[in-house]
């Protein structure tokens, strides 16, 4: 094919029109956008069992960044913060933890803006080096809602606690989404309402700590939400601390459903 005579700039546009459609059938522009905010990756073991992974996940370009945390696992303390970063390419996931206490976890997934699959593997340590497993990973709606559910005390036979929760959009330094709201007791004799004066959803992970109206203390901790994709309810252990109050030492493990 000869040029001659052909213009040398209209030669180059033809060439970069080419090159265009060129990175475009090869997918540049197909990156994973996740979407953004508070994550739950259930993980389990090949040798049974599961743990979750959950916390704030963003992503910026093909760059991923968390500050989450790792429930009912033998080698991590749930109130340990544990850093990810990693990097998306196409449908593709990879993600890897900063060290703690010697071990290192590595996730490779793929899937949807809302939806992963994948392996994990844990490397280092002692506890658990050598781990590995299956991963499924989702975001978790907000729980601002209000959940109910019946409670054994000694302030009656047929006493019932509503939470109003509240819960922030965006996520704290520490990964972690705050929560903010009160409680209602119905058919008590020793509260009548409650108010939240710390608590925080990381991942389907709760603890949320309040005073009651006479003046003690109540804590719902170790809560865990019954889904990640649509929690209809939540299950973790109630303890009252009230000096010198009927209720004092209230301890039971209610599940509250979402209303």
């Amino acid at each position: 094919m000869k040029f001659a005579g052909f213009p040398k700039f209209a030669l180059l546009s033809v060439l970069a029109g080419v090159f265009a459609l060129v990175l475009t059938g090869c997918g540049a522009s197909s990156n994973l956008n996740l979407t953004q905010g508070n994550w739950s990756m259930t993980a389990t073991p090949s040798g049974g069992g599961t743990f979750y992974i959950g916390g704030n996940l963003t992503q910026s370009g093909t760059n991923l960044v968390g500050t989450m945390y790792v429930v009912n696992s033998n080698c991590y303390s749930p109130s340990q913060t544990v850093a990810f970063t990693g990097t998306v390419k196409g449908n593709n996931v990879a993600l890897t933890s900063a060290n703690v206490g010697g071990e290192v976890i590595t996730v490779a997934g793929s899937g949807t803006a809302g939806s992963l699959t994948g392996t994990y593997s844990i490397a280092g340590g002692t506890t658990c080096n050598g781990d590995g497993g299956t991963l499924t990973g989702t975001p978790v709606p907000s729980i601002s809602a209000t959940w109910s559910g019946p409670i054994v005390s000694q302030g009656g036979s047929n006493v019932t606690l509503a939470l109003a929760l509240t819960q922030a959009t965006t996520a704290s330094s520490d990964g972690t989404f705050a929560i903010t709201g009160t409680g209602t007791y119905t058919n008590s004799t020793c509260f009548s309402t409650a108010t939240i004066t710390s608590a925080f959803v990381a991942g389907p992970y709760l603890i949320v700590n309040g005073t009651t109206d006479d003046g003690g203390n109540f804590s719902y901790t170790d809560v865990l939400l019954n889904s990640s994709a649509a929690p209809t309810s939540m299950k973790g252990t109630y303890q009252v601390s009230d000096a010198g109050g009927t209720c004092n030492g209230d301890l039971d493990s209610p599940t509250f459903t979402k209303q």
